[in-house]
């Protein structure tokens, strides 16, 4: 049995810009362009561009792929870079802030504030709640791995900022090393690397007021049936409270995740 179409909806941020994957922009907008047109298309957010290292190239490729229209998200910055192309929109901003105030895109705009396993993050978390009291688009985004071992937060820090942010009804995004559904170490590597059902999972429970233990368990959690089974037991208004509370991941192969949710029978391969 297929969940909810809601679940997954817009749930992959494509990061195929960035580490381990690296792709160059013309690579990563023809891919992307196909993503947009195949049968996970729903599953797709925007395209991850760095403000910074890569926007020129970017834009050079956008141009030489005929300027198609294109939702890009800003990784780096809370402004526009100074020249936006016709055919490009602009989703919204992601950067690291350990200070307040917090930066100010503007309403129009998502801003996803970086925070880490820090002193500093019930601060940020508190300021991030109040700008939403506000009417803000803003939310809290957290790394869960990288390209080294120690990129890779444990599953005690995941589920404390996990706990964090819904003490404060804030929602997450997340990023990095979250290509599979489950948890699992990699065989080649050694590394422990995080699912991304468990995290939904886990946002879940803290959302609904579940003690640290069950989140954390949520986060630890190996067996891919019993983290299907729970997913796959959510109606249609649970699975919205859920992405409610998480926004999305970035991702730099959107096949993997897609792959393993037709593998659990989470999505029937037809965009259902």
């Amino acid at each position: 049995m297929s969940t909810s179409p809601a679940l997954f909806a817009g749930l992959l941020d494509d990061a195929a810009m960035f580490p381990p994957g690296n792709a160059a922009p013309a690579d990563a907008i023809a891919a992307h362009l196909r993503y947009r047109s195949a049968w996970f298309a729903a599953l797709v957010g925007p395209l991850l561009v760095h403000h910074h290292a890569r926007w020129d190239e970017f834009v050079q490729a956008h141009a030489e792929a005929g300027s198609p229209v294109l939702q890009v998200g800003i990784i780096g910055a809370a402004t526009p870079p100074a020249h936006v192309p016709a055919g490009m929109r602009i989703t919204g901003f992601e950067l690291p802030v350990s200070e307040l105030p917090l930066p100010d895109p503007g309403r129009a705009f998502q801003l996803a504030c970086e925070v880490t396993t820090a002193a500093d993050r019930a601060k940020i978390l508190t300021g991030i709640s109040e700008r939403r009291r506000d009417g803000q688009r803003v939310i809290a985004k957290f790394r869960t791995g990288g390209t080294s071992a120690d990129a890779f937060p444990s599953e005690h820090d995941v589920a404390a900022v996990i706990v964090d942010a819904a003490r404060v009804a804030v929602p997450l995004k997340f990023t990095a090393g979250l290509h599979h559904a489950v948890r699992f170490t990699d065989a080649s590597t050694g590394l422990e690397q995080h699912g991304f059902l468990n995290l939904l999972i886990a946002v879940a429970r803290s959302c609904q007021g579940a003690d640290p233990t069950s989140v954390l368990a949520a986060v630890a959690e190996r067996d891919t049936e019993t983290v299907a089974s729970e997913v796959r037991s959510w109606s249609p208004p649970d699975a919205g409270r859920v992405r409610e509370a998480f926004v999305s991941f970035g991702c730099c192969g959107l096949e993997e995740p897609v792959s393993d949710l037709v593998r659990l029978g989470l999505l029937d391969g037809n965009g259902r």
